[in-house]
């Protein structure tokens, strides 16, 4: 397969934070709808607090979105464009390290949170309706939960954060496990104690890509531990990698999307899952420098938006959105 890509670029000196919601993006802190053709509409409302990061997810019945201060302890829920409620997190080491949190639908459907409000090592699902927590789980395969994620199907939580003092990790494991259930086949799994981790992502239902820094935290790494500097591809379903390869430099944050994975380390850049080859670089964007949980970079990242579903991402800068679509060819 061949990738191919074309980019377009949307005016907007002002852009906040962004989330996709099919092929639009959306701004949680502003209420603004932007179109990827279109004029730039007005901003609905402002928020009184400087979010700097959202999510938005839609349910059966209605449109949620969430603002949350990155490296701070406050988020607020919005529901169909409506203050829900606020939420919290764990104030330990809050500061250092990026927001747990996520939005997504499990079992039959249901609207949750995933996130970790009361411990920094303690992870929590909650209904977002009425806040009514549905499992909790506390693992020795993560200290500081981080960069939470769900597969597209709600049956898994990755975890791309950190131990003391500090070393990246990852962890995979069943949501009917947090949620309490033991009629799973799938136990959880720790990429961490091979080489650092750098990102973790899902690909599809039943992959999970991961990455890691140079940093080596133990010479010998364990069956699901990576090497320094490799890009892998974990099977849920067979508990194995199915691929390894070599990186050249770190990826930072990670968008898996068919056989690439587009890394967002300087600038945007598709790397073939098979062979850790870099075939395509958007060198033209600027994306920031942060590697793992922990380590923004200087200056921090600039507003990114992923949207793995539909192959499509968004940087901005001072002046503009550039909205970037793939495409895989024979």
């Amino acid at each position: 397969m061949k990738l191919k890509e074309n980019s377009r670029t949307i005016e907007c000196s002002d852009a906040s934070p962004l989330v996709w919601d099919e092929d639009d993006l959306v701004e949680p802190m502003t209420g603004r709808r932007i179109a990827i053709e279109g004029q730039l509409p007005i901003r609905a409302f402002f928020l009184g607090y400087p979010f700097d990061r959202g999510l938005c997810f839609r349910g059966r019945d209605a449109f949620w979105t969430l603002a949350y201060d990155n490296r701070g302890t406050k988020a607020v829920l919005y529901k169909n464009w409506k203050e829900h409620r606020e939420l919290n997190r764990s104030y330990y080491f809050a500061k250092a390290f990026d927001y747990p949190i996520a939005l997504t639908s499990i079992g039959d459907g249901r609207v949750v949170i995933v996130h970790c409000p009361n411990s920094y090592e303690t992870v929590e699902i909650e209904d977002a309706e009425t806040g009514e927590v549905l499992g909790k789980k506390k693992s020795d395969e993560m200290e500081f939960h981080s960069r939470l994620s769900v597969s597209a199907d709600g049956n898994y939580l990755v975890s791309a954060g950190w131990f003391w003092h500090p070393l990246g990790g990852a962890w995979l494991c069943p949501v009917r496990a947090i949620c309490g259930s033991s009629d799973t086949y799938m136990k959880e799994v720790g990429f961490s104690f091979g080489a650092e981790i750098d990102a973790a992502a899902f690909l599809g239902n039943e992959h999970v890509v991961v990455s890691s820094t140079n940093g080596v935290v133990n010479e010998e790494a364990p069956e699901s531990g990576l090497g320094p500097l490799q890009l892998g591809v974990w099977s849920i379903t067979d508990s194995r990698w199915i691929s390894t390869a070599p990186l050249q430099e770190p990826t930072g944050t990670i968008m898996p999307w068919n056989e690439w994975v587009i890394s967002f380390h300087g600038h945007p850049k598709a790397i073939e899952l098979a062979t850790g080859k870099v075939v395509h670089v958007w060198d033209q964007l600027d994306s920031g420098k942060q590697i793992g949980s922990i380590e923004l970079g200087e200056p921090p990242p600039p507003v990114i938006a992923l949207n793995p579903r539909k192959g499509m991402f968004a940087v901005c800068d001072s002046r503009r959105i550039t909205v970037v679509s793939l495409h895989a060819s024979e």
